[in-house]
């Protein structure tokens, strides 16, 4: 499970929310390939101290050309309001299911 880390305000920044995962665009040139857009879901955000379930950190992949760049910075899946999506490993914290649940 990740869970967005409270923050010492209770306006702590939201972490956000994407559809897909791609590398950062000098990632993308140095592998020869064309960079694609990244831009979180304009309508959803992750409020600080909420937890979700979350599977194991991505690779990243082009399925145009077949090949699979694994960036610099990983993402993990998670089920947010019915749907599949996708946030920053370094937004979140990861734990154990039960860790810190009371």
């Amino acid at each position: 499970m990740i869970v967005v880390p409270s923050g010492a305000t209770s306006d702590s920044i939201p972490v956000a929310v994407y559809g897909s995962s791609y590398p950062d665009a000098s990632e993308c040139a140095a592998a020869g390939l064309k960079p694609s857009t990244q831009a979180p879901l304009s309508i959803y955000t992750i409020p600080a101290g909420q937890a979700y379930v979350a599977t194991a950190a991505t690779d990243d992949y082009f399925s145009g050309t077949g090949t699979v760049l694994i960036g610099g910075r990983t993402m993990n899946t998670i089920q947010y309001n019915h749907r599949t999506a996708l946030v920053y490993s370094n937004d979140v914290s990861a734990q154990s299911l039960g860790e810190g649940l009371h």
